[in-house]
């Protein structure tokens, strides 16, 4: 079973002694580049029963039309399948991409409960306190 996924827009793993299927963006893409790591940070959501899904944003950026339709029709409601209940973003402190963020939790809060912190021993932290 494959649990990484590289690329130069983004990486994506899951980190067993911690539960978190782990997706952090690199920088802008769309399309297959983003629908991919997308899809397998799903599948890892599967794999791997009562994972938590952790996404770094920092880099974030602006998505297309098409990829925010894609996530919200398709990539959503598929991981709403999966046993994850949690879902934690990793933002700056000021988002460039506040608009962005809060439209993703907004769609994220249908399916999971969403937090939102500045770094990945944060996000253990909280994900440690809601379990």
């Amino acid at each position: 079973m494959d649990s990484i996924y590289d690329s130069e827009f983004c990486h994506v793993e899951y980190i067993k002694h911690d539960n978190v299927v782990f997706l952090t963006w690199k920088k802008f893409c769309c399309f297959d580049d983003y629908r991919a790591p997308a899809l397998f940070a799903s599948k890892l959501l599967y794999e791997n029963p009562g994972s938590h899904f952790v996404i770094d944003a920092r880099n974030g950026f602006e998505d297309e039309k098409e990829d925010v339709a894609w996530g919200f029709q398709v990539l959503l409601p598929d991981m709403a399948q999966s046993s994850c209940k949690t879902c934690v973003f990793i933002l700056n402190e000021v988002p460039t991409i506040e608009d962005e963020i809060d439209l993703w939790s907004a769609e994220f809060q249908k399916y999971f409960q969403v937090e939102k912190v500045r770094s990945y021993d944060e996000a253990i932290d909280v994900l440690a306190r809601n379990n």
